[in-house]
């Protein structure tokens, strides 16, 4: 389903429904806490094909030596499998908190410098998605604006909320590490863990 369809001139960003799914569990892991990834992905006809997300970190998200020791990893592993890192995403600590901070603005910049039109995603996870309308605000720079764009696409969107529905129901974002979790446990797999998402 197309968010914003009228918007046909606005170029598409186009989750794909392992990234959102991920990205969810990830918040609904923590939700009490905010957390934080990076997203990955290509650039498709100006807009953005988001195919998976990285769980960086909950609680403490702005931690910049811990963040550049993740962001060498994501780029070999983005090396390795091809993929290019396309935005970043993030969700408040407080459920009522619905502004883009300071830290998902500075690492979006960031981002922005290597791939642009990188986006930043903003988690609403005060909010049930449904397919007419997800959890999330996508941003976009505009000059030096974070501006929301309407033009979002979930693949798949009710199969891929029917499935995070019994992914949250199984408990499977109790299984989902990030990097935060690699750095207390190294067994513990962040950058390519199998879950059966979808």
């Amino acid at each position: 389903v197309l968010l914003g369809a009228c918007f046909n001139m606005a170029p598409v960003t186009t989750l794909g429904a392992d990234a959102h799914t991920t990205l969810m569990l990830h918040a609904y892991k923590h939700p009490t806490v905010a957390v934080n990834g990076v997203l990955l992905g290509s650039e498709v006809d100006g807009g953005v094909h988001i195919t998976k997300a990285v769980p960086l970190f909950h609680g403490l998200t702005g931690l910049l030596p811990l963040l550049e020791v993740a962001m060498l990893q994501i780029d070999e592993y983005c090396a390795a499998t091809n993929m290019t890192i396309v935005g970043y995403y993030h969700a408040n600590e407080r459920q009522s908190d619905g502004e883009l901070g300071h830290v998902a603005r500075k690492i979006g910049e960031r981002l922005q410098s290597r791939f642009n039109p990188a986006v930043v995603v903003l988690v609403n996870n005060a909010m049930k998605p449904t397919a007419d309308k997800l959890a999330l605000t996508v941003y976009s720079l505009v000059g030096s604006v974070w501006t929301p764009t309407s033009a979002v696409k979930l693949e798949g969107a009710e199969q891929s909320l029917q499935a995070l529905a019994k992914q949250l129901a199984s408990g499977a974002q109790h299984a989902l590490n990030d990097f935060d979790s690699h750095l207390d446990d190294a067994a513990r797999p962040w950058l390519d863990q199998k879950l059966a998402l979808v």
